[in-house]
């Protein structure tokens, strides 16, 4: 941090109301009569407030934050983050939104269990869930201590634990219900701020697109301050990151099928009062990140045209030399200061701190859904009463949220890039193949579901983790979308076998019962 920095005062006071909001409605909705309040906000949340919710708890500050500074690292190459993060909405709007909500369960391993009749097949999914959503916290609580750290001069491992205790209070409180409203108000917050980031420039400043691509195509130069060179044809043209189609086609299938297979998502599908309203809602999220994800290119491009050209333009020294040292997290908050002072990096800040409250709330809602209704109640007391499995959702919250402490420790010196590829890859390789089959092929069998569950983990792992170990042909930036080939076949083969060992027997009982569930029109 520059010396004479100051917190923005438009930080503290977006931040304060936020605060103030979350108190606000955390003990409005801190009653919950049954697990469905608690986990799903009695499966009544309207389809515009949950798309806001949806979106908010999706944009993370790996969003925020971190697609326009990986444009304004990568340049076209960056895009593709968000295309892909884009596309896997379509993706749950043509195959999962509607089915999963109509068939009325309360989580992803709740579907594969019912689905199946398999305690197996749950305890593999729960298992999922949590490397998913724990591999995903890390990187928030990382944002939160770096970022926000340094944005409101705070010391690293004091804004992990403030933020933690934030967001473990209104979840563990205020469960589903308030954790929607709030995220509500967090996604326009995040949104606006965005909104304003491209508006200026693009409006005020009549920097348009394609004056600045042609503008970065034209130097062949050195970055300022670090003397990098900077071949500007290369960097508006493909390849200049993702150097071959393998490492392409992997990583835009892990974002887009990730996307679609990330638990704190998908749970929020089971809110929506009924199958047309869960698709109206992923309609409204399309429309609204949609828009997110045309805007933030753009920054980082734009931030990118400004940093080439910093005496010329008048950027301040100091954020010429943040953008040197870390452009890929501060590009976002560049920009908020070279275009409104003060005024407009607060408004950042705070969007900053929203993205990172929303979403590690969304993932503390689906750890706590994976422990305590799947694992607590389903396998290990399914007579629990309806008072005790709130207490029990309660407990479970608190000790996800809690746990966010020594991950966010932690994560300052981990390979968040690894574990971040693990949530998507695991995501893309698990869930997006498991459920796509569960809804859509009715002679699946319990043993091709548990098949496709232990493929997409374990294969994921081994991918990653033993990367250095594997040929080169099979080194990928994300395997998650190679690996999902592999579940996909996985499950093909071990229904099959099945099948031809069991005969009819080897299928669901209730297979036609749960497809026209799935599949049939909804009665009121």
């Amino acid at each position: 941090m520059e010396m004479g920095y100051q917190v923005p005062i438009t930080a503290l006071f977006l931040i304060g109301i936020m605060l103030t909001f979350t108190v606000i409605t955390t003990w409005i909705f801190r009653i919950q009569k049954t697990s469905a309040d608690y986990y799903l906000a009695g499966r009544k949340v309207n389809s515009f407030i949950n798309a806001s919710a949806i979106s908010s708890d999706y944009l993370s500050a790996a969003s925020f934050l971190g697609v326009a500074g990986i444009a304004f690292l990568k340049g076209f190459d960056g895009i593709i983050f968000a295309f892909g993060f884009f596309v896997g909405y379509i993706a749950l709007l043509l195959f999962l939104a509607s089915p999963l909500r109509k068939f009325g369960k309360y989580t992803v391993p709740d579907f594969v269990s019912e689905r199946f009749h398999s305690k197996t097949a749950r305890v593999l999914g729960v298992i999922g869930v949590l490397f998913i959503s724990l591999f995903y916290m890390a990187p928030q609580m990382l944002g939160a201590g770096k970022v926000m750290g340094l944005l409101l001069n705070m010391e690293y491992k004091t804004a992990i634990i403030v933020i933690a205790l934030i967001i473990t209070t209104y979840v563990s409180v205020g469960g589903m219900k308030g954790t929607t409203i709030n995220q509500l108000v967090q996604f326009w917050i995040l949104f606006g701020a965005m909104f304003l980031l491209a508006f200026i420039p693009f409006v005020l400043k009549g920097y348009t697109y394609t004056d600045v691509i042609n503008f970065l195509h034209s130097l062949n130069t050195t970055e300022p301050i670090t003397g990098k060179a900077f071949v500007g044809s290369s960097y508006t043209a493909p390849g200049y990151w993702l150097t071959n189609l393998k490492d392409t086609f992997s990583l835009l299938l892990a974002l887009m099928f990730g996307t679609a297979g990330l638990p704190h998502i998908l749970v929020r599908f089971y809110t929506a009062p009924d199958g047309k309203a869960a698709r109206r809602t992923v309609i409204y999220v399309l429309i609204l990140i949609g828009t997110f994800y045309i805007l933030s290119p753009y920054v980082g491009h734009v931030i990118r045209y400004i940093f080439m050209q910093s005496e010329k333009l008048g950027l301040p020294s100091h954020l010429t030399m943040w953008l040197a040292k870390n452009g890929k997290n501060l590009a976002v908050p560049v920009a908020g200061s070279y275009f409104g002072g003060q005024i407009l990096l607060g408004i950042v800040v705070a969007g900053a701190f929203a993205a990172i409250l929303s979403t590690v709330a969304g993932l503390i809602i689906a750890c706590a859904g994976a422990i305590g209704h799947d694992l607590v109640v389903n396998i290990f007391n399914p007579n629990m009463p309806e008072r005790s499995r709130v207490k029990i959702a309660r407990i479970s919250s608190i000790i996800v949220g809690l746990l966010g402490i020594p991950l966010g420790f932690a994560a300052e010196n981990l390979q968040i890039a690894v574990l971040v590829g693990l949530a998507f890859a695991i995501a893309a390789s698990t869930f997006f193949p498991v459920l796509v089959m569960g809804i859509w092929w009715p002679k699946m069998t319990k043993n091709g579901a548990i098949a496709g569950l232990l493929t997409g983990i374990l294969g994921s792992f081994i991918m990653i983790l033993g990367k250095n170990y594997l040929p080169i042909a099979l080194q990928f930036k994300n395997p998650g979308g190679f690996v999902m080939i592999f579940t996909f076949a996985a499950i093909i083969i071990f229904s099959k076998l099945e099948y031809a060992q069991k005969g009819d027997a080897a299928i669901p009982h209730d297979v036609d019962k749960v497809m026209t569930v799935l599949h049939g029109a909804e009665h009121n």
